[in-house]
């Protein structure tokens, strides 16, 4: 209600709103804050109409336009609205600093995961590479998340595990001690197929190239090999995981490759001119 009252105060030009006002079915809220302003723009960034299908569909055609975050989501949109400009997710270059690439030949190299609890069981896709992995290469496991209960029902068994809490005062400490970022994703649901790839974009935009399921955005930045690689089965983790920890110069290369593409598509240095022209309506 304080967010309403201040923009009935201040009689705003634009109310940009972010999937919705309540994660629930109801459009009373939503409906206050579209009287508010004669131009009212909608960030779709999550296959919230999973959810939420009327909702959606009616916060789509109260909007004078709608800004998604990638091409299956525009798919959506475009169904029913044509004022639809796709902004990819992105991170802010001078938060996520190239890092440093390690000068001791004999330092253990480091594969990454950095995400939330909920996500944590995702690994899962990819433990019975990581165990093969272990056998024959030396490395570090590092996760980095809020909680570390759901790891308990991953078997990583023989992987050399290291466990640090995220902060939003550590996490860009925590990515520049990872060499490889992992990203896998589960196959089998619809959501994934709209998923932002925020991770991938984060290894990216320090320097590091990653491994990935090819689900979504993350199919398209991986499909020419250049930033990483992506994998659909055990054997695919096992080999792309294997190729990189073998070959540092190759590390450096594509992690070079995904700054740049960073630097270029998804960071908000690049976007933040096309967003104030759909926010004043140009």
């Amino acid at each position: 209600m304080w967010q309403y009252a201040q923009a009935r105060w201040f009689r705003p030009e634009t109310v940009y709103l972010e999937r919705g006002v309540f994660h629930d079915q109801s459009l009373w809220m939503d409906r206050w804050f579209r009287s508010l302003a004669p131009r009212f723009v909608l960030d779709v960034d999550d296959a919230i109409f999973l959810q939420f299908p009327e909702k959606t569909r009616q916060l789509i055609q109260w909007s004078d336009h709608v800004v998604v975050s990638n091409q299956p989501l525009f798919e959506y949109v475009s169904e029913y609205h044509s004022n639809i400009t796709e902004i990819p997710t992105c991170v802010s270059l001078e938060k996520y600093r190239l890092r440093t690439n390690p000068k001791d030949e004999f330092r253990k190299p480091v594969i990454g995961w950095m995400g939330t609890p909920s996500n944590l069981p995702f690994l899962d896709q990819c433990a019975p590479a990581l165990r093969r992995l272990a056998k024959e290469q030396s490395f570090t496991l590092l996760i980095v998340s809020n909680n570390p209960s759901a790891l308990q029902s991953i078997d990583l068994s023989g992987v050399d595990l290291r466990f640090e809490p995220w902060s939003p005062q550590t996490e860009i400490e925590r990515l520049h001690q990872m060499d490889i970022g992992l990203m896998p994703l589960p196959a089998d649901q619809d959501w994934m197929r709209y998923k932002a790839a925020t991770k991938l974009v984060q290894y990216m935009s320090i320097g590091i190239p990653a491994v990935a399921s090819p689900i979504g955005v993350n199919a398209t930045i991986l499909k020419d090999c250049r930033v990483g690689f992506s994998a659909k089965d055990q054997d695919q983790w096992f080999e792309s995981l294997r190729t990189l920890l073998l070959d540092p110069d190759l590390r450096v290369r594509m992690g070079r490759a995904g700054r740049a593409l960073v630097e270029s598509r998804y960071c908000v240095e690049a976007n933040i001119d096309r967003l104030e022209q759909v926010l004043i309506g140009v």
